[in-house]
């Protein structure tokens, strides 16, 4: 029992104080996601949209998350990090609301897009936050730690989610939109400006270097500052292979739900509970798996297999069918995002020059929000057309691509 007790208290050891405070804002905010997990839902039971229109919808969340992402970047770099968290969150809150309450197909495509281009803003300032509090040695923890807090609110949003859903589906967007707002006001109220911090990032180049670093050094440090991510090779073929896992791992938004309810006719209470799964897994284990394998293996190389998890957990729907192969796939997909999305994460991360942290994540972001509206759209042309068994095959041979681009940056990295 003392053993665990340490382990536990292990994982969590060193990580800067305010990031515990980013991960309780993380917390309230995603105890309001409601409105993504069951968006596709809402449009084809409810709105009696088709599979393809609520395609088109789903698309505009990605839309939306690559301008915020853009947009949020170059921001960062030219204001900070800590103004964007605020504004993100509180705009992408009141566009919730407004979306609830909208009927016509046009206007719900248009206000789902603002809801991401203004709360997606907050992914490279999060992002940045975390290279200013934490330090190196401690940003896969850190990254976990956010993954964590977002894991386990989203752990009450689904459950919540379904339960509001199958009262009345306006609930749920009041929920996400009040808790954006909320979050935004937790950071405001207790988060302190950067500019009453010592940054970590001091902290690590005191970790590397002293003051009597040599002149060549010093030389390296200002070219690598200068480093656009647009002309980082290796980075973009990086953020090419992210959007592919991306593109598969995003069908547990959009393609999954509409499964459990089309092919085991599910309802949103049980839906909610069974995609409530991924969220209390990573809680469980991610954090301890991390302390325990972060140096023991290569970035790439735990990326790989969260890669072959992924398509284990769509491959294994096809031959067989039963509840019990749904907790199965899921478990799967959870292993899937727990080895391999902290280490793409820590890659871009300490990837990143510092004066151009915000362009390397915002491309890190945009790379997620193209696979945000390929997915959608891949997904539920493929479901009208040709049915969920060849979706679950084409999904594993996109992921099969990025497993193959990872395994050469794993190899053009020893080179």
């Amino acid at each position: 029992m003392s053993s665990s007790g340490n382990v536990f208290k292990n994982a969590y050891a060193g990580i800067n104080k305010n990031m515990w405070i980013l991960a309780v804002a993380m917390f309230i905010n995603r105890c309001g996601s409601m409105v993504l997990l069951f968006m596709s839902v809402y449009l084809t039971t409810h709105m009696k949209f088709t599979i393809p229109q609520a395609g088109v919808v789903m698309a505009m969340f990605g839309m939306g998350s690559l301008v915020g992402a853009f947009v949020g970047g170059k921001l960062v770099d030219q204001i900070g990090y800590y103004p964007i968290l605020i504004w993100s969150l509180f705009l992408s809150g009141i566009m919730l609301l407004v979306l609830g309450q909208m009927h016509s197909y046009g206007l719900i495509a248009f206000f789902t897009f603002m809801v991401t281009a203004t709360g997606d803003a907050f992914r490279p300032a999060n992002s940045a936050s975390v290279s200013f509090y934490a330090s190196k040695k401690n940003y896969p923890q850190a990254i976990a730690l956010n993954r964590l807090a977002m894991n386990l609110g989203f752990t009450v949003g689904p459950i919540l989610g379904g339960l509001l859903a199958s009262v009345n589906y306006q609930l749920l967007f009041w929920a996400d939109g009040v808790t954006c707002i909320f979050a935004a006001a937790f950071i405001f109220f207790v988060l302190p400006k950067p500019s009453a911090i010592v940054p970590a990032v001091i902290d690590n180049k005191s970790e590397e270097t002293t003051l009597s670093a040599t002149s060549n050094t010093i030389d390296h440090e200002i070219d690598k500052a200068k480093q656009s991510p647009y002309k980082d090779r290796f980075y973009l073929a990086f953020l090419i292979f992210t959007t592919l896992y991306a593109t598969a791992f995003f069908q547990f938004f959009t393609s999954l739900p509409l499964y459990y309810k089309n092919v085991y006719h599910l309802s949103e209470k049980h839906i909610g509970w069974l995609m409530s799964f991924n969220g209390i897994g990573v809680v469980v284990i991610e954090m301890i798996l991390i302390y325990y394998i972060q140096n023991k293996w290569t970035k790439f190389n735990f990326i790989s297999v969260g890669i072959v998890l992924l398509m284990g957990g769509f491959l294994i729907l096809v031959p067989v069918h039963g509840i019990h192969i749904l907790i199965i796939s899921m478990f799967l997909i959870t292993l899937s995002e727990m080895f391999a999305m902290p280490f793409m994460s820590t890659y871009a991360i300490m990837k990143a020059p510092q004066v151009s942290m915000g362009q390397y994540m915002a491309l890190y972001s945009m790379s997620w929000s193209t696979a945000q509206i390929a997915a959608p759209v891949i997904g539920t042309n493929i479901i009208e057309h040709f049915g969920f068994n060849v979706l679950w095959f084409v999904l594993s041979g996109i992921a099969l691509i990025s497993f193959i681009g990872f395994r050469w940056m794993e190899g053009a990295q020893r080179q």
